[in-house]
């Protein structure tokens, strides 16, 4: 795909050439200026390539060689904004202005970078001025069109692309967004209709066949798409993007082996297009042969190690293939070691936990991920979880440390088994990690995807992540179909045969450098819709900051709920502790057995008053069971082992919180109303005030940014 061209301006021209008539410039020998047209004209053809960091480098060559060459300035501000530096792109455009401050061209890039920012009113203020001066300019109806994408509002959008079109009815920019935009919600009737005045106007640019064969893709006609795909490649044997869009498409049809051959030719080319790591890494899966899937990912990963998607795919593959003594495995779960310490560093204690338990899944005999989660665990003050962990390392990694690691391990084990002696269950005769917890049985499905043009396959794969993260949750059970369902109805059908609780559709759109994950859940027995979310993320980490910011949206839909485990008298023993957010004083209700379930319609749960029991305080707390009182309702004691309870009302926790940001982010935490109890949230204060900023976008906004 080329660099945005910029329209010939008279007085961009008359500026450059005064430039050289009266600047120092005009006294250097006429090499000199020669020289300085030669670095502006390489910068060009590096920023029609798409190399905007060549390109900027001319440019910046240029604009030391004559500090009032407008038109360098202007490129540079171009190649900032495309590579997502829009604070230096505003610096650079601020130079440009010093020579043409009512430049219409610079005023208009402006606009864009303050969109870009989230700054929308600065920008829409500049578009609007522009427009009174000359209702005519384009290119402010193109800043206002995206400013009404930036607000969903794609209707206002469409009609800012028409009034461009008026101005220019054959304007490349104007028929092709308006195709894209058509495509994008379903109208294929209008989309064609602008699409194919933009194939008859300008058949031949390979741009125009790309766009073409990506709305043939989000149609679903993927044979017109493949022709489209193969004539721009066939016109610019160089376009990597078609090469990748023309993989995609015929990984849609299952043509896998002719994906491979595509991404090899890719990979010879450039090693570092991390797309066809990816995608051949799929296709490869997809003929089962995972080890060379594996092998695959592991190249792309050493490319672009934050390629979470692709990281995500390969896992996945990993915990279901190598066997635990694989070597291999220690070396994927250093990643999340180190990303881990990064949390650490930030005081952001969840984080860290979920990036040692991403570890751990990875390489179980992992010594130095198992030791920092079981440092963090004794740092909450869960001392019967740490005693767990040091024991495990004593089975499993106990040859492997040295004397004094040894000796510092005997100690530990030994000084917390006499510190736990007396716990809540030895008293009772409990083993409380091997309970079942499970009260919430949870489906999660997806649609195909036919937009997917960053990764292939991202809803299957973002489903088959989302049931992942539910992994280290106790009380839930989630599970996935690998078959992607037709709708609702499909999804409402299978949820509700396998007798589950809740399930949710998902689906994943990604841009270049962000991404958003839909979320809408439905309840298993009415089909009724409970809750839709949103969750968008930009910047490095943002596929699992989506994927946790997910999990807590949904774990704070579902009630906290347990069961009697073993009475005397008036004390009772429930299963549930620290470990749930639980505190003293909270207070249950007890359940009949059995008598439970979801309500009909909105989150919480539903019984009768007649299987009401009684009532429940939590008196003394443990970390996976505690003790509490009880009290009938009615004349008579119906209070039995198993009865059900669910909380009612919990005194505000002190969080499991401490210096470093170490809380528990991933347990249910409602009410029996479905009302949240406690805030689950993704820790971080820079990454949380990130997304805060950050302005959701549509996906195609980056096809429409890049289209000239």
């Amino acid at each position: 795909m080329k660099m945005t061209r910029i329209k010939p301006n008279k007085a961009i021209v008359a500026a450059v050439l005064m430039t050289f008539v009266f600047s120092p410039l005009a006294a250097a020998p006429a090499s000199s200026s020669a020289s300085v047209l030669d670095k502006y004209n390489q910068g060009i053809e590096f920023q029609q390539d798409e190399n905007y960091y060549a390109a900027s480098q001319y440019y910046l060559e240029v604009v030391k060689d004559n500090p009032a060459f407008t038109d360098a300035w202007y490129k540079l501000a171009e190649c900032s904004y495309k590579l997502g530096e829009f604070d230096l792109a505003l610096q650079y455009l601020e130079n440009a202005e010093k020579y043409e401050k009512n430049n219409n061209q610079i005023q208009n890039l402006k606009g864009m970078v303050y969109v870009s920012l989230g700054q929308i009113e600065e920008g829409q203020k500049i578009f609007n001025d522009i427009l009174k001066k000359y209702p005519n300019d384009i290119d402010a109806h193109f800043g206002l069109a995206e400013i009404e994408l930036y607000e969903g509002r794609f209707s206002g959008a469409e009609n800012e692309y028409m009034e461009a079109l008026k101005r220019q009815n054959t304007n490349r920019k104007a028929l092709l967004s308006l195709a894209l935009v058509y495509a994008e919600r379903g109208n294929y009737t209008q989309a064609n209709t602008y699409l194919r005045q933009a194939l008859a106007y300008y058949s031949g640019e390979p741009e125009v066949h790309y766009l073409a064969s990506i709305i043939y893709s989000i149609e679903g006609d993927y044979v017109t798409a493949e022709k489209q795909a193969r004539i721009a490649v066939e016109v610019n044997s160089n376009y990597d993007k078609a090469y990748d869009m023309l993989s995609t498409v015929l990984y849609q049809q299952g043509r896998y082996s002719e994906v491979i051959d595509i991404s090899d030719y890719l990979i010879s080319r450039n090693r570092k297009n991390t797309n066809a790591w990816f995608i051949k890494g799929v296709a490869q899966n997809k003929l089962g042969n995972t080890s060379a899937a594996i092998d695959t990912w592991t190249s792309g990963l050493s490319i672009n190690p934050q390629d979470e998607i692709m990281r995500s795919a390969m896992e996945n593959e990993i915990r279901n293939t190598l066997s635990l003594e694989d070597s291999r495995r220690a070396s994927y779960a250093k990643y999340h070691i180190d990303n881990a310490k990064q949390y650490a560093s930030r005081y952001d204690g969840s984080g860290a936990v979920y990036e040692y338990q991403r570890a751990l899944l990875l390489d179980p005999m992992n010594y130095e991920a198992r030791s920092a989660y079981a440092d963090i665990l004794e740092i909450n003050g869960m001392y019967e979880l740490y005693l767990e962990q040091l024991k495990f390392i004593k089975e499993h990694n106990y040859d492997k440390l040295t004397s004094r690691q040894k000796t510092t391990l005997d100690d530990k084990i030994e000084a917390f088994d006499s510190l736990l002696i007396d716990n809540l269950g030895t008293k009772w005769k409990v083993e409380p990690f091997y309970l079942d917890k499970t009260r919430w049985n949870i489906a999660v499905f997806y649609e195909e995807s036919n937009n997917s043009f960053i990764h292939a396959d991202t809803n299957r794969l973002v489903a088959n992540a989302a049931a992942d993260i539910f992994s280290g949750v106790a009380i839930t059970s989630v599970k996935t179909q690998v078959t992607p369902v037709s709708g609702y109805g499909e999804a409402f059908k299978s949820a509700r045969a396998g007798a589950f609780d809740y399930f949710i559709i998902l689906s994943l759109s990604e841009g270049e450098n962000d991404m958003t994950l839909n979320s809408t859940m439905y309840s298993g027995r009415t089909g009724l819709e409970i809750t839709k979310n949103s969750f968008y993320c930009t910047g490095n980490n943002r596929f699992s900051t989506v994927l946790r910011r997910f999990r807590n949206a949904v774990l704070e839909k579902l009630s906290v709920r347990g069961k009697l485990l073993a009475r005397n008298g008036k004390t009772v023993l429930v299963d549930l502790g620290k470990s749930e957010n639980i505190v003293a004083d909270a207070v249950f209700k007890i359940i009949k057995k059995g008598q439970i379930r979801t309500a009909d319609s909105g989150t919480g749960l539903y019984y009768r008053d007649d299987d009401v029991l009684g009532t429940l305080v939590i008196t003394t707390l443990g970390e996976e069971i505690s003790e509490a009182t009880i009290e009938s309702h009615g004349f008579y004691d119906r209070i039995n082992i198993d009865d059900e309870i669910v909380l009612v009302s919990m005194p505000q926790p002190k969080t499991n919180n401490d210096a470093n940001g170490n809380a528990i982010d991933n347990v249910p935490a409602a009410d029996e109303k479905g009302n949240a109890v406690v805030k689950n949230e993704v820790k971080g204060s820079e990454l949380v005030d990130e997304i805060k900023k950050a302005v959701e976008r549509p996906s195609i906004l980056d096809l429409l940014r890049n289209i000239y």
